[in-house]
C-alpha cells in the first residue's frame, strides 16, 4: 500500500470524528481514541480544525469517503471508526447505525460491516 497522503489522513481522521460523535456525545474515552487515531495518522494533521469542520458541518462524510480512495485505506478507515464508537464499551443504537452506513458507503462487504 502506497503512504497515505495528507488529505486521506484528514478524510480518515474526519471519519474517525464523525464516528464520535454519531451518538451525539462525546467520552473520554472516545477523545483518547481519538488522539490514538490521529498520531497513527501522523503529525501533520490539525486536529483542531478538523474537529471545528465536523461540529461546524464544514465537511461531510461523503466528502471525506470520496479523498479515501484505495480499498485498504477505506478498511483502515472503517475499522478506526468502529473502534472509536466502541471506545466507551457500548455501541449504541445511533452508532450502529453510523456504522452500517458508513460500511455501505465506503463499498464493504456485509461480512466486513456486521463485525
Amino acid at each position: 500500500m502506497e503512504p497515505i497522503d495528507t488529505q486521506e489522513q484528514q478524510a480518515v481522521m474526519t471519519i474517525a470524528l464523525l464516528a464520535a460523535f454519531a451518538d451525539g456525545r462525546n467520552e473520554d474515552q472516545e477523545r483518547a481514541e481519538l488522539r490514538r487515531v490521529g498520531e497513527a495518522l501522523g503529525s501533520s494533521l490539525n486536529m483542531a480544525a478538523l474537529v471545528q469542520d465536523v461540529l461546524l458541518k464544514r465537511t461531510s462524510l461523503a466528502t471525506a469517503i470520496e479523498a479515501v480512495k484505495s480499498p485498504e485505506l477505506r478498511r483502515l478507515a472503517y475499522e478506526l471508526a468502529v473502534g472509536v464508537c466502541d471506545a466507551d464499551g457500548l455501541r449504541n443504537e445511533s452508532e450502529t447505525r453510523f456504522l452500517a452506513d458508513l460500511g455501505q458507503r465506503l463499498g464493504l462487504d456485509q461480512p466486513t460491516i456486521v463485525g
